[in-house]
This record gives structure tokens, sequence and C-alpha cells, in this order.
């Protein structure tokens, strides 16, 4: 690798420490698969819970270390843009190399899938009993994979990337779509922001409809909703939000919203959006593990989820539309788009 950038090893470390937690997890969680029986008193039965104890603990940290994984993603590929020559933001590295996008799109999915195992972990701690090893022994054994293909693929794009060569940047690129379908645009754009809209605020409303009274079906409903809602929002976001930030109606990049000449706007923006589908797929798929004689606890953690998914998809909203907001004062009311 011959980016020694300070944010490129954070980087790669936090991916080595979120793989590593997660790898170990999960061998934890084949021994729990194939010995794990909670009626037995055994003293390797007891060996085992407390293994399954600490298995909760690199899961929780190797969930965060992963989240923070992705967010210096970010930041390294717009730290590294100031030294590759056409590059304007990240989207100038991220699209020097062929594995960059992929290794971005690893990323976010590793990161969403490690929050959600988190979630479970973090409900299962309130449980007394050890009735959901096993079901958190599998998901941990299908999440660990992504967090391999993650750091696999960001050291293939790293050691790939190339600073001598000449980017194509978001201006070039995306710009150029955009100026050559500026009418054609306009139809998918006020689509993805009434889709956008309609999913988020369903979002918002479910989500603190089940804060108040928890619902297994109406939990798996909202975070199906939230599946939807967070493409759905990541679209409204690049079509309509980014240009109203830049003030230009056919600049489309989400990347340039981690800019400062933006306020950095794209990180609590982004940064919402993550942790509220987390929390809300969190409290969907803890609804799928419920039995009876935990049904009141998880009563309690639902409700917390939903809150904190109701608080973050709302964040999410406001942050939206202060670009938005600013331009019509700015512009007394004047139309960004032809």
């Amino acid at each position: 690798m011959q980016h020694l950038e300070p944010w490129v090893v954070l980087r790669v470390i936090a991916g080595l420490v979120a793989t590593a937690l997660l790898v170990r997890a999960s061998f934890t969680a084949l021994t729990v698969i194939r010995k794990f029986d909670v009626m037995r008193a055994t003293e390797g039965q007891l060996a085992l819970e407390r293994r399954v104890e600490l298995a909760a603990t690199f899961v929780r940290v190797g969930a965060v270390a992963q989240v923070v994984a992705l967010l210096l993603s970010a930041l390294a590929a717009d730290k590294l843009s100031r030294g590759i020559r056409g590059a304007m933001c990240a989207y100038g590295t991220f699209s020097s190399s062929p594995w960059g996008f992929r290794a971005l799109f690893v990323s976010v999915l590793a990161a969403l899938a490690a929050g959600t195992l988190a979630q479970l972990f973090a409900f299962d701690a309130r449980v007394r009993s050890m009735d959901l090893a096993r079901p958190l022994a599998w998901a941990t054994i299908a999440v660990a994979p992504l967090a391999v293909a993650d750091l696999a693929l960001q050291v293939v794009f790293l050691s790939d990337l190339d600073l001598s060569v000449v980017a194509s940047c978001c201006s070039v690129q995306l710009d150029a779509v955009g100026s050559a379908r500026a009418v054609t645009t306009s139809g998918p754009r006020a689509l993805s922001v009434i889709l956008a809209s309609i999913a988020g605020a369903s979002c918002i409303a479910l989500a603190i409809l089940c804060a108040r009274r928890p619902r297994r079906a109406l939990a798996v409903i909202t975070g199906a909703i939230a599946c939807v809602a967070l493409p759905l929002g990541m679209a409204a976001v690049i079509l309509q939000v980014a240009p109203y930030a830049f003030e230009v109606p056919q600049h489309h990049c989400p990347f340039c919203l981690l800019r400062g000449d933006v306020a950095y706007v794209g990180y609590p923006l982004f940064g919402a959006m993550l942790l509220g589908a987390i929390w809300l797929f969190g409290a969907a798929c803890s609804a799928m593990f419920v039995r009876a004689n935990v049904k009141d606890t998880w009563a309690g953690f639902a409700s917390s989820r939903f809150k904190r998914g109701a608080i973050a998809w709302a964040i999410c909203a406001a942050m939206c539309f202060v670009p938005i907001a600013r331009w019509a004062i700015v512009s007394n009311g004047a139309s960004l788009f032809p």
C-alpha cells in the first residue's frame, strides 16, 4: 500500500479491528451452534455461556469500529482527492480505481449489518435467559464475512489507487449528465422527492407509534419501510438536496456535501440516515426473535430504539430542508431549476 496518509492508516486500522472482533465472535458462534444447550448445567456449558458474553462485547465494539470505518472511508477519500489531479472531492478518488465504488458499497452494507447485529445483542443483554444464543450465533456468522469482504476490498482499492493519474471529477461526469438531461431528470427528481418524503414521514410516524405501543407486526413493517426509505432518501438527496446546497441545478454529487464550502452538511445528514436505519432495522429484527417469556423485555427495548430512529430520521429530514429553505430566502422564492 503506497498511500500511508494518516486517514488511510486509520481507515485500515478500523477495518482490521472490526474484522478481527467480528471474526473472533463468529468462532464462538460456531461453537454455540454445535454445543450450546441452555438446559444443561455442566461446567462446559457454563464456560461456553461466559464465552458468549465475551463474544457479545466483541460484536458491539466491532460494530462501532465498522461504522467508524465507513466514516473514515469518506474522510480518507476526501483527503486523498487533494493529491489526485482532476479530483474535486471523494468522488474523484473512488472513480479513479475500478474498486473504489465497490469498496464503498460493501462498507455501507457492512456498517448497516454490523450495526443491526449490535442492536440484537443489545436486546439479548436485557434478556436474563440464554434463549437467543443460537439465533444470534447464526446472525453473527452471516455478518462476519461482510466485514472480511469490506477490509479486503478496501486494501485492494487503496493498493490500486494511483495518485499520478488524472481522475474524472464529479463536475465532469455528474454535472455533464445533469446538464444533458435537464429536461428528462425533472420527472425522476420530483418523483424521488415525493416517494422519499412519503417513506420518511411513514418511518417517523410508525416509529413514534411503535415507541408508544410496541407491537411485533408493526415493528417489522416499520423496518421494511425503512429499507425502502434509505435508498429513496439517498436518491432525493442526490437529485434535489445537493443542487440546492451548491446552488447549481446540475450538480448532483453527494460527496461534495462532505466539504467545508457547504458547512459539512453531508456528515449529519448521512449519519442520521445511517443511524436511523440501524435503529429501526435492529428493532424490527429483534421482533422476529421475541418469545412469550421475553415479550415485556422486548417492548422496553423496542420502544427505546424506535424513539432513537424517529429522532434520527427527523434530523435527516431537517438537514434536507435547510439548503432548500436557505435558497428560498436568498433568492426571494425563485426556483433553482429551469
